[in-house]
């Protein structure tokens, strides 16, 4: 691991909670950061001849000097460079800047300290934001004092503290995703069942991480413990790689389209077109699988891809060849990557977009009551897995760079709206157990919605003002240009939205997260010319990937807010209406499987 993902996942559940409740901690950020003085505008009462000595405290950077003014009343500083120091954390007790205005009338023989006639000592300490991962600015004027305490002069200058260059880029200001405050909103904090679920979790995949390692160097494939794809030999078959591409963890977006005038009947397409990958990665910018509709069955006939987004077109035929069942493989890391990018951390932001405008904005509408177990841990869980993304698990185990990541989320939120709903393949096509699974928790949601409104809308009207503020507030954060795409305007609107927030909470993020061990184990890089897998890499040296194992191998045996719990489960209507619709969701994921929210 890096030095930087190191320090970030310091940041664990208890030190979240005690900076929530203020409790004081040795560190206000834990990272290390840039803290930049850009001066403007320095003035004094009698004109005088000098330069600038900064310093910042604690810094990893020595104190720096100014070029020096002449006679000077009032300097203007615009073609001036900034001062830049770096610390490598900042303490309790804030920064501590030290200005210096040193005489250059005085004998350059003499310390600064001697030659100083005037000074600032300012220590800064409200406003600066916690964990070093959100950059602020802040312009303020000071005055300068003698050594007899006399106001001599004055300085403007902006302060600017940012992340070292090699965090990237300030990802949840780039997203409709939460505001990057202080703390997170007390609302927002975790239910004790969520937090008692997730300790457990988190002690299963430090077990399981700590057993590999202890287990010496090993490769990092031989570590992967046994899945669908590695316990039966039916894995390397054609019909395999096609029913796992109706139902595996990127189902939600294969999206599967008919097509006329080709050799095939369906086109499925996934496209990292404006996304950056690392340079030493195999990764085409698009591929197509073209399927054959043969006795209601869909068969592969080949594998088209780019690897550039204007490149040659490349054709790999499904013709049982060593070459064909390797490209196979290559193409579950291709899938891998759009899912762990997009549909993954995806169904988790747009949650949390909701989330947030609902939490800024709803103080006694009912529909709170609906919405809020939805909302349960997943800010809070998003806080914590996101913020050290840079070089942690998601981006270690991709073939996109961070920032790669982060233009793929910005150009997918574009078309977020609760506006949408299910569209399904032809009933005729075999083995298609998604469809017929996510059609029955859309109608089963819906109906448990429904049922909400027709006791509660009458309150719900009554405190309407706030639902508009949600309304305000979704369209001022969308990242999708269409005003109307996220508005919500009258009660069937909010009742859509509802829908829609509650089926990417326990449905849609289901059916990724509890699928993707099954298709993530065998989703190995490649090298560029596409020949050597980095499986045979060892694991101290494939880390990301041995991670990326260790926390969705144990993940998929814990549950956080089961809606079937018999202790501590979901509403009553919503259980009621998984069992009646449990024989439609089943054949495809366990109705056991299904949560409250996607907090994990």
């Amino acid at each position: 691991m890096s030095f930087s993902d190191k320090l970030a996942r310091k940041q664990s559940r208890q030190e979240a909670l005690d900076k929530f409740h203020n409790v004081a901690k040795k560190s206000i950020i834990k990272v290390p950061i840039i803290v930049s003085i850009r001066v403007i505008k320095t003035t004094f009462n009698t004109p005088t001849n000098f330069h600038l000595w900064i310093n910042v405290e604690g810094s990893l950077t020595s104190a720096q000097s100014s070029e020096s003014r002449t006679n000077s009343f009032l300097a203007y500083w615009d073609e001036d460079p900034s001062f830049q120091f770096m610390l490598d954390e900042v303490s309790s007790k804030g920064l501590t800047l030290d200005i210096k205005v040193i005489n250059d009338k005085s004998l350059k023989i003499l310390c600064d300290s001697l030659r100083t006639c005037a000074s600032l000592n300012y220590d800064i300490q409200a406003g600066l934001i916690g964990d070093g991962m959100e950059s602020s600015s802040t312009k303020m004027v000071k005055p300068f004092f003698d050594f007899d305490n006399k106001e001599v002069g004055q300085i403007e200058f902006e302060l600017n503290i940012n992340p070292i260059p090699h965090f990237g880029l300030k990802y949840w200001k780039r997203l409709p995703v939460m505001d990057p405050d202080t703390k997170i909103p007390e609302i927002a904090m975790p239910s004790p069942s969520f937090v008692h679920h997730d300790e457990f979790n988190e002690m299963i995949v430090a077990f399981v991480i700590v057993y590999w390692l202890l287990r010496g160097e090993k490769h990092a494939w031989d570590m992967l413990p046994p899945n669908v794809q590695t316990r039966t030999d039916a894995s390397i078959t054609d019909s395999f790689f096609v029913y796992r591409r109706l139902n595996g963890c990127n189902r939600p977006y294969n999206i599967f389209t008919k097509v006329s005038g080709h050799p095939w009947d369906y086109e499925l397409r996934l496209s990292f077109t404006g996304c950056e990958k690392k340079k030493d990665v195999w990764m085409p910018d698009k591929t197509c699988c073209n399927f054959k509709l043969i006795d209601d069955e869909l068969v592969i006939v080949n594998i088209q891809y780019q690897m550039e987004p204007d490149g040659e077109v490349f054709t790999q035929v499904a013709d049982g060849s060593d070459e064909w069942n390797l490209f196979k493989i290559k193409y579950m890391m291709i899938e891998f990557n759009y899912n762990i990018t997009w549909a993954h951390v995806g169904v988790h932001f747009i949650v949390e977009m909701y989330s947030m405008a609902f939490y800024r904005n709803i103080v006694k509408n009912p529909i709170q009551q609906l919405l809020w177990p939805h909302f349960d841990g997943v800010i809070f869980n998003n806080w914590l897995v996101v913020r050290p993304m840079y070089n942690g698990v998601v981006t270690m185990a991709a073939a996109l760079t961070y920032e790669g990541q982060v233009k793929m989320l910005e150009d997918k939120f574009k078309d977020v709206t609760y506006r949408w709903k299910p569209e399904s393949l032809p009933e005729n096509i075999k083995n298609n157990t998604y469809d017929t699974a996510n059609n029955a928790c859309w109608q089963l949601i819906s109906e448990y919605v429904d049922e909400f409104f027709a006791v509660h809308s009458a309150k719900i009207q009554e405190h309407w003002d706030e639902i508009e503020n949600v309304s305000r507030d979704l369209v001022a954060h969308q990242l999708n240009d269409d005003p109307n795409a996220n508005a919500i305007n009258n009660m069937q609107d909010l009742r859509d939205c509802c829908v829609y927030i509650i089926y990417q909470a326990v449905f849609q993020h289901a059916w990724i997260h509890w699928k993707a061990w099954d298709d993530e184990a065998q989703a190995v890089m490649f090298n560029k010319d596409g020949e050597t897998p980095l499986k045979d890499i060892l694991y101290e040296q494939n880390l990301g990937n041995a991670i990326e194992a260790g926390v969705q191998y144990p993940s998929a045996y814990v549950r956080h807010y089961p809606i079937l719990d018999h202790e501590f489960g979901g509403p009553e209507g919503l259980q009621r209406r998984l069992w009646e619709h449990a024989h439609k969701i089943n054949p495809g994921i366990s109705v056991g499987s299904l949560v409250m929210s996607p907090n994990i």
